[in-house]
């Protein structure tokens, strides 16, 4: 029988009187591989960083491999052991690789870090996990697949004995999921206790041993992952059965073209991109990492200018595309990163959700109605089904990751836009929630809005798409209507 390497009774933790997690007890054995699943708000961060000592318990305990466990600071679980993959990466985005894989704790000589060592060891790193970098390569000229590989990494160079992975592979490609894999199975079978959090079901059963399902700070139920079915574990998270995950609503696709672009170009990212968008479609882009997808939507908004090549709006030609022209022409984008890039995080939901639609409620003395900016944030909190109690006051930060989503896409909502491009837009986001922005995305198409829509999750694009178009190295190669949707001859295309 299994050694239990990490036991939790009792543990219970509340914010300004709100009870987070009423009275957890878990128990997960040494060498085994533990899902832990819930939708966004059920508790499972607030347990993780209880854990990890990022917060203290309000009551219970808890013990590592037999002795007592009460964590203070981070540094106390690092002590016990125990190492944390984070979702939104601890990574200094203006240092280096190597720099920051010894954030924690630089080796020193003679009272000065000693930089040949840090580079020697991180270069031995490097090789050990295949990474496709240098030691002295800035993180921020990394994509996001290579820096979640690297946050990795770090972990993985303390030895922990316990380590909790918080959705690992939201920005990994295929290959590099499978890698990923590897290496936790390998870890596995060196006796290394994993906890794997991930709202991507499939992978929890390919890689668990267990399954424990979180709901509203209650564990549901532990099952061996061999013994229940993925619609049970749905079933379990949800408190009601889910039969469909996407959204049946009628609706029509004009002649009328609303985008265009003719032979886009940026830097050796985009490499010649042509397509049409029509009212009322939906448009998916799927490739593997490194494709250009994000990169030719971040042009065609005109956050990167284009070295060449044409961007069409409704007929008219845009000579330079700007962020702030793409806002007045009533183009939305919902980036891959909310919190670095779609959200004023310490900033009140309130302010985030107007922030786009400022300028539109501003008369020309350039003072904001303050009533109708109300009224639109009312109405978005209540027709995208925001979960908040005071939005002039609570911060986007203090929201689940399913409802900050939902904040992103409401202050492009409240701008009414005609033209969605959507990056990743379900990255991080529980099941339930995942329904509800497919149900946005759907009604703003049935309204005549245009989406465009990149993710690396195949299913989904096949799930809302109308038609899908391929990318890679850059170029589109090949498009497949709805009628053909096919996983296998998208991969074809992809590779």
């Amino acid at each position: 029988m299994k050694n239990t390497a990490l036991r939790l009774s009792g543990i219970e933790k509340s914010f300004s009187g709100v009870k987070v997690l009423h009275g957890i007890n878990l128990s997960i054995g040494e060498g085994e591989i533990c899902g832990l699943v819930g939708e966004n708000g059920a508790g499972k961060s607030t347990l993780m960083n209880v854990i990890g000592g990022v917060i203290s318990k309000d009551a219970g305990t808890m013990e590592v491999l037999g002795e007592a466990y009460s964590p203070v600071t981070p540094a106390d679980a690092a002590n016990a052991g125990i190492a944390f993959v984070h979702q939104e990466l601890n990574l200094f985005t203006n240092l280096t690789v190597a720099e920051n894989m010894f954030i924690e704790a630089f080796p020193v000589h003679m009272g000065k870090i000693n930089y040949q060592k840090i580079r020697k060891t991180a270069q031995e790193k490097i090789k050990e996990y295949d990474l496709p970098v240098a030691p002295d390569m800035k993180i921020e000229a990394l994509p996001a697949g290579i820096r979640q590989m690297i946050e990795i990494s770090k972990a993985l160079m303390k030895k922990p004995r316990i380590l909790i992975f918080d959705e690992p592979t939201t920005s990994l490609s295929f290959k590099e999921k499978e890698k990923l894999f590897h290496t936790i199975n390998g870890l596995k079978g060196n006796g290394i206790t994993i906890i794997y959090i991930s709202h991507i079901l499939e992978d929890v059963f390919a890689l668990c041993d267990t399954i424990s399902v979180l709901r509203d700070g209650n564990i549901i139920s532990t099952d061996n992952a061999c013994d229940v079915t993925k619609g049970e574990i749905i079933q379990k998270m949800v408190g009601r059965e889910m039969n469909q995950i996407y959204p049946a609503i009628e609706k029509s696709i004009t002649d009328e073209i609303v985008f265009e672009t003719k032979d886009i170009v940026w830097q050796n990212k985009v490499a010649g991109v042509s397509l049409t968008l029509k009212r009322g479609e939906i448009v998916g882009i799927y490739g593997l990492m490194g494709s250009g997808r994000t990169e030719f939507l971040r042009t065609a908004f005109g956050i990167e200018k284009p070295d060449s090549g044409e961007i069409i709006v409704h007929g008219e030609r845009i000579k330079k595309q700007t962020p702030l022209q793409s806002i007045k022409k009533r183009i939305a984008f919902v980036t891959e990163d909310r919190h670095q890039e779609g959200l004023l995080l310490q900033k009140p939901i309130f302010e985030n959700l107007s922030l786009v639609a400022l300028p539109s409620l501003s008369g020309k003395a350039g003072v904001v109605n303050r009533k109708r900016e109300r009224k639109l944030v009312e109405e978005a909190i209540e027709n995208l089904k925001i979960k908040v109690s005071d939005p002039e006051s609570q911060t986007a930060e203090s929201l689940s990751g399913g409802n900050q989503q939902k904040v992103v896409f409401g202050k492009w909502v409240m701008n009414a836009p005609g033209i969605f491009f959507l990056d990743e837009p379900t990255r991080g986001v529980d099941i339930g929630a995942k329904f509800e922005i497919y149900t946005i995305i759907a009604e703003m198409a049935a309204n005549g809005a245009t989406i465009l829509m990149v993710s690396s999750e195949m299913e989904e694009l096949i799930g809302t798409c109308d038609r899908i178009l391929v990318m890679k190295e850059g170029r589109i190669t090949g498009e497949i209507g709805k009628e053909e949707f096919n996983q296998e001859a998208i991969i074809r295309l992809a590779l």
